[in-house]
């Protein structure tokens, strides 16, 4: 009876409409979706048609897994499936058999979200990073993109990125340099998040007034040398939310973002800004509501005053001697330091 019962909750599965069966595959490593494809016409049909595919980490490469891979995709493109998502992790080394036209595939099928990492490797004081397909910046269709140990260069023929649909752009142990950021500003009009973490490379980080969608904004700076990072320039009206995480005092010395109008979460890490620079910070961004600031040296008498602000978090900036506020819909309010502690909320 258990077996008879088993089967039929089986059968009842095997009957749901297509896309159900996608989604339930698409929780899987590309690895376990493929072997479902055996139980039934059924679900081999789900497997050749799923547009969620996840070959997760691969240490080592072999000649199957290329083959493998080069069926998978060969499939998808034939039968002009759209795809959905896709993700691979590949080690440094296996990185070298990493085959370009699988890109090219990925864009045929109008990929949607594309997550590549590469471990990165450190070399005698440098980090090595994986080549990274041009064919990318020719995906008109990408939603999201994310990469992980890239150099990350222009197309040498033209130097123009075309990713008009991309909403969110995340970027870690990278290299890029300040064309990429200008390219990407000219060309990614729809751009809503953009987080870079641990990049190098860049000198400045300069965004203008051409994405009128972003409303995000995530930096995490690498800690000196590697840093080379020293200016943040943001012109984005439309931003909400911008951390700046500043690894063990980096390089960064001015930080220009007063046009941001709409910003009503900042988080500052590692920053030095100055008395003067705060004061003209709550004076220009008047939707303010929640600002985070964490270990700057450089601060030593704060004075904030806004009708928005409700939260307010000061860690770690030892030399600050007094605070004065004029703030009344703060609810929350944490100061600590080695001087004093006030907790509010």
């Amino acid at each position: 009876m258990e077996g008879s019962s088993d089967a039929t909750c089986g059968d009842r599965i095997s009957k749901l409409p297509e896309p159900i069966l996608h989604h339930i595959l698409s929780f899987l490593h590309a690895k376990h979706a493929a072997r479902m494809s055996t139980l039934s016409k059924v679900w081999d049909s789900a497997w050749n048609s799923l547009p969620y595919l996840d070959f997760g980490e691969i240490f080592w490469w072999s000649k199957d897994l290329n083959v493998v891979m080069d069926q998978t995709l060969a499939s998808r493109k034939k039968h002009k499936i759209s795809m959905q998502r896709f993700s691979l992790w590949l080690s440094y080394y296996a990185c070298l058999s990493y085959d370009d036209r699988w890109i090219k595939i990925l864009i045929a099928c109008n990929i949607k979200e594309l997550n590549l990492r590469v471990e990165t490797h450190y070399y005698r004081g440098n980090f090595l990073y994986g080549s990274l397909p041009v064919a990318i910046f020719a995906a008109k269709s990408l939603n999201v993109l994310s990469l992980h140990g890239f150099n990350i260069e222009l197309p040498a023929d033209d130097g123009t990125i075309n990713l008009s649909s991309l909403r969110e752009l995340h970027l870690s142990f990278v290299f890029l340099d300040e064309q990429f950021i200008k390219a990407m500003c000219t060309s990614c009009c729809n751009l809503e998040h953009l987080s870079l973490q641990y990049f190098n490379g860049l000198t400045s980080f300069q965004v203008g007034g051409t994405l009128p969608k972003l409303k995000m904004i995530n930096l995490v700076n690498l800690e000196p040398p590697d840093s080379l990072l020293q200016l943040v320039d943001i012109v984005a009206i439309n931003l909400k939310n911008l951390s700046i995480s500043n690894k063990f005092y980096g390089n960064i010395n001015v930080v220009r973002i007063t046009a941001c109008k709409a910003l009503k979460n900042l988080y500052l890490n590692c920053v030095d800004i100055t008395d003067n620079w705060l004061e003209e910070l709550f004076y220009s961004l008047k939707n303010l509501e929640k600002f985070d600031l964490i270990c700057c040296k450089a601060l030593k008498i704060m004075k904030i005053t806004s009708e928005r602000l409700k939260q307010l978090r000061v860690v770690d900036c030892h030399n600050l001697i007094a605070v004065e506020l004029d703030t009344p819909n703060l609810i929350k309010f944490h100061c600590f330091n080695e001087k004093f502690k006030v907790f509010l909320g």
